[in-house]
């Protein structure tokens, strides 16, 4: 997905993807999962897809540069 570091570069810089999961699955007791696919990864919640990182946290109110590394890292 974009704005996961990988060997893609984004305008997201790098998220901790598990930081965002466990944050939204903290908050929505929703089912997620991640799904492999031929643009990369994607996550699906409740049976939604999303397509971006940014896209995802937004879903649920939250800011994905809470979860950049170096956020997380301070």
């Amino acid at each position: 997905m974009k704005g996961d570091r990988g060997n893609k570069p984004s305008t997201e810089g790098e998220i901790n993807v598990d930081a965002l999961l466990a944050a939204i699955n903290e908050i929505s007791e929703s089912s997620i999962h991640r799904v492999e696919s031929d643009d990369g990864q994607r996550v699906s919640v409740d049976g939604r897809d999303y397509h971006t990182w940014r896209e995802l946290a937004e879903a649920f109110e939250l800011d994905v540069r809470d979860f950049s590394v170096t956020e997380i890292n301070r």
